[in-house]
């Protein structure tokens, strides 16, 4: 028997239809795969995927069951879910802030700081949005809960060492104070340590490392959800609150079982799955992975090779002017100045082209950025303007410097100012990309030739730190601006 295409096409949507719209118990509940053989069996033509025609039942249970899993939320619980976004998010920056920080400190470790905001500049540049400069904020957020949760677990032990244990041990070794003392610090650091590794290994989420002070609410907020879930309160309080919103009700009564919050379940149901070595390990490799630290490092290395090439003429120059007297410090200082004007003015653009692009030779692709300039020169000046603007305060944490176990605290600073000039550069070398010709000449010449003595006056400023930064003319090789968000970087 042969079947055409056309025939084969409706046999399929009546079994379709009768597959949709019977129940489960039906003897036509047949899956979409013995539909295909029942068709191939009719006809010795192709058939035509079902796929064409209608949706499979299986994506249309699937997508049931998502529905019935994820059910649109109200808008009271989205408010709570942004907000609770905005804070994850505020205070991932915070951690990334903290940590680009300290890497910027660590010899060799502080290119991956450089290769970060590089890395915001890039995607800004290629994709015209400020939010994605906010790159890998909620894996920071992980890592700084993570970091914060075990150092305020440490703190007590730290306390009772230094406070009780130490001093005893200093007035008496042998009494049997001191050795009450150390059997408890013993006993401390025990219960701390299984503490810690009970968090990382439930997900090191911030709250997980003081479980046993948040279970006594978490449960209370449960056993009141799951009540109002009941029976007998759930009609009342449909009635009373979906004028509210529709799904309201739901979203109160939705206790979540304990073993996606509470420790002790969560750890339970892993070991009980088995296989926990494994999970951690590929977890924590696939991790590790994401944070792409080569990635970072290598584009920082390259951004730091090709704007040290940039900068060598005229910080040589600088240099020298203080280094040698008479007519030649004079005239090496002025050179300098006549070099780094330019400089300085194209740099910053020059590093978001060559970020956007992640090649070295981009560096030398001058004529695209003065094109650019020249299309959005409004954006590129107010974009110098503001990037020169933040790097002049940074001058003054150079004038002395603190403990070593200190600096990253004055990169702090310097980070925070660094990473908006980096977003807002990176957003002006998009616009003048994206525009397909300049404006009039007579508005945008006067705009490009202000660049001249923003770049002239900050110049002229940059040369003179070197009277009042701490390692004289050889601070102009840690030029913040362009270089490491550090201040003694060298």
């Amino acid at each position: 028997m042969v079947v055409n295409k056309e025939t084969t096409s409706v046999i399929r949507c009546l079994f379709w239809q009768f597959e949709f719209f019977s129940t489960k118990q039906s003897i036509f509940n047949v899956e979409a795969g013995r539909l295909d053989n029942i068709v191939m069996s009719l006809s010795s033509v192709e058939p035509v995927p079902i796929a064409e025609f209608v949706p499979s039942v299986n994506s249309a249970t699937s997508l049931n069951a998502r529905q019935n899993a994820n059910p649109a939320r109200s808008w009271v619980f989205r408010i709570l879910d942004i907000l609770g976004l905005l804070l994850s998010r505020i205070f991932g920056i915070a951690s990334i802030i903290v940590c680009a920080a300290v890497a910027a400190n660590l010899p060799i470790v502080q290119l991956l700081s450089l290769g970060y905001l590089l890395e915001v500049s890039g995607r800004i540049a290629r994709s015209g949005k400020v939010s994605d400069g906010l790159v890998g904020v909620s894996k920071a957020s992980k890592i700084g809960g993570i970091i914060f949760g075990t150092w305020l677990l440490l703190i007590p032990v730290r306390f009772f060492s230094d406070s009780f244990w130490y001093e005893a041990w200093l007035i008496d070794p042998l009494s049997n104070q001191t050795v009450a003392f150390r059997i408890t610090q013993i006993v401390l650091i025990f219960l701390t340590a299984a503490q810690i590794v009970a968090a990382w290994l439930c997900g090191g989420k911030l709250r997980y490392f003081f479980w046993q002070l948040i279970a006594p609410f978490s449960f209370a907020l449960w056993a009141f959800r799951k009540m109002l879930g009941s029976d007998l309160t759930r009609p009342i309080l449909s009635f009373s609150l979906n004028w509210v919103s529709p799904n309201l009700t739901d979203d109160i009564c939705n206790a979540k079982p304990p073993q996606d919050w509470f420790v002790p379940a969560i750890l339970s149901k892993k070991f009980r799955d088995g296989n926990v070595y494994a999970e951690i390990r590929d977890g924590l490799w696939t991790f590790i992975g994401s944070l792409n630290l080569w990635y970072y490092f290598n584009l920082g290395l390259r951004g730091l090779m090709g704007t040290v090439a940039w900068l060598f003429l005229p910080t040589l120059l600088l240099i020298a002017a203080t280094l040698l007297e008479g007519p030649l410090a004079i005239a090496s200082g002025l050179f300098g100045l006549l070099f780094a004007i330019p400089i300085f003015a194209i740099l910053p653009f020059v590093q978001a082209h060559f970020a956007r692009s992640g090649k070295l030779s981009s560096f030398l692709e001058v004529g695209t950025v003065l094109r650019f300039f020249k299309k959005a020169p409004l954006a590129h000046v107010f974009a110098l303007l503001l990037t020169l603007a933040f790097a002049l305060p940074l001058f003054l944490l150079k004038i002395e410097p603190v403990p070593a176990e200190l600096l990253w605290t004055l990169s702090l600073v310097f980070i925070v100012f660094s990473w908006p000039s980096r977003i807002v550069i990176a957003w002006a070398y998009h616009r003048g990309s994206e525009k397909t010709s300049p404006g009039c000449w007579w508005i945008r010449w006067p705009l490009i030739l202000l660049a001249i003595p923003i770049s002239a006056a900050f110049g002229v400023i940059l040369s003179l730190t070197r009277y009042v930064s701490w390692n004289g003319a050889w601070s102009l090789i840690e030029n913040h601006v362009f270089l490491l968000p550090a201040p003694f970087w060298l």
